[in-house]
């Protein structure tokens, strides 16, 4: 996998002005997803899950899934979890993310909620339940995209899918030593 292609397409996908849809319409750059399909990743398992998770960045979740469904560890169930849950079918997401375990991005995602949170108003009931959890509930943050419909809840969401979404491709980024931009 040609490292310079990675960094362009990812500082392509730095580059949105907002956070993605939880539940997108389509590739926000379909010119970006022709990129990133035809980054020739080879068959190791961290160049593919590179590649799927710049796609599901990309908010290209067909081309996302063909490659997470044949990932075999937790972190494409991970992968795959935040696919179903963008398609929506939030009943799949939660079994993939049953097979997820607790993977090291749980207590970023934790803490990095909390901190959008931390000045936020009206969002109380967040506040309260991942204070109480202690930790990350990738159940919890189903249930929450499924449920919410304030503008506000919906904006602490998609940014904290944004942050799940890099961290998650920054993590295959590493294993497949490939430079993060």
């Amino acid at each position: 996998m040609d490292a310079a292609a990675v960094r362009n397409c990812v500082s392509k996908l730095l580059s949105r002005g907002e956070p993605a849809l939880l539940v997108p319409k389509g590739p926000w750059n379909p010119e970006l997803a022709k990129a990133i399909q035809g980054l020739a990743p080879g068959k190791d398992h961290a160049s593919l899950a590179v590649q799927s998770g710049l796609l599901l960045w990309n908010d290209d979740l067909e081309g996302s899934h063909k490659i997470a469904q044949d990932l075999p560890d937790e972190f494409g169930a991970y992968l795959h979890g935040i696919m179903h849950r963008r398609e929506p079918d939030y009943g799949n997401s939660k079994y993939w993310f049953r097979r997820v375990g607790d993977p090291p991005l749980f207590p970023q995602l934790h803490a990095a909620a909390l901190d959008l949170l931390h000045d936020a108003t009206g969002l109380d009931s967040y506040r309260k339940a991942l204070q109480a959890g202690k930790k990350w509930d990738p159940f919890r943050m189903i249930d929450w995209c499924e449920s919410a419909g304030e503008e506000r809840e919906v904006s602490f969401l998609r940014a904290l899918q944004a942050i799940e979404i890099q961290g998650l491709t920054y993590y295959w980024l590493d294993r497949a030593k490939l430079p993060r931009p």
